[in-house]
């Protein structure tokens, strides 16, 4: 389906000849295979995070249609963005707060079942994907790059940095206002520059508190 790149976080055996001996002829994604300690570092880089669910959650969070997913990466991708798309373990998916770190959810529409085996949702993923890459879209170029994760990550940081300096939390429910906050930034898609201009109000913000 030309997905090549493959990340691996935490595994619990790899190499293991058993994934060799079920990969057959994609054997060579298995061998060039990229491992991580954890989720943070494999889509740091990434500018756009598309994270797989089968579930439902309390908290509403930025959903993608199985339709639309191969029209947005193609998109991205011709604009020579990183994409990952984030697949949970066969047993329980993705966690909360993995699931918080993507900025976008994918559900696959199921009927008598609710959820898929993982080698069944990543062949589906990758078929979108393909199909869509056989049509030549006209793509506007974006005016800047798309922030990356990290940079995503690090101005949430400094958000809850200034909410600590102005006592803001709920302290009966102190994770439900930087849950909202990492929601509505993952929502809005901000660019590199729109990041850093974020952060340089929260910097000066910072030094005013701090005096």
């Amino acid at each position: 389906m030309g997905i090549l790149n493959l990340s691996l976080v935490n595994p619990k055996e790899f190499p293991s000849k058993e994934s060799d001996a079920r990969a057959k002829s994609g054997k060579k994604v298995l061998d060039k295979a990229k491992i991580h300690e954890n989720l943070n570092e494999a889509i740091n880089s990434s500018n756009l995070v598309i994270g797989t669910s089968a579930r439902s959650r309390s908290m509403p969070w930025p959903m993608m249609e199985i339709n639309d997913l191969g029209k947005v990466i193609n998109e991205s991708l011709a604009r020579a963005e990183k994409v990952s798309i984030v697949f949970g373990n066969e047993a329980i998916g993705l966690d909360n707060e993995d699931l918080g770190k993507c900025d976008f959810h994918l559900q696959i529409p199921t009927t008598e079942y609710s959820s898929l085996n993982l080698s069944h949702a990543v062949q589906i993923v990758a078929h979108e994907i393909h199909k869509e890459s056989l049509s030549d879209p006209s793509i506007q170029a974006r005016e800047v790059e798309l922030a990356t994760s990290m940079q995503k990550e690090k101005l949430m940081e400094h958000i809850e940095l200034i909410l600590e300096l102005l006592d803001f939390y709920d302290h009966q429910n102190p994770k439900q206002v930087p849950a909202r906050l990492t929601r509505l930034i993952k929502r809005m898609q901000l660019d590199k520059l729109e990041i850093g201009i974020l952060r340089g109000i929260l910097s000066k913000l910072e030094d005013r508190l701090n005096k």
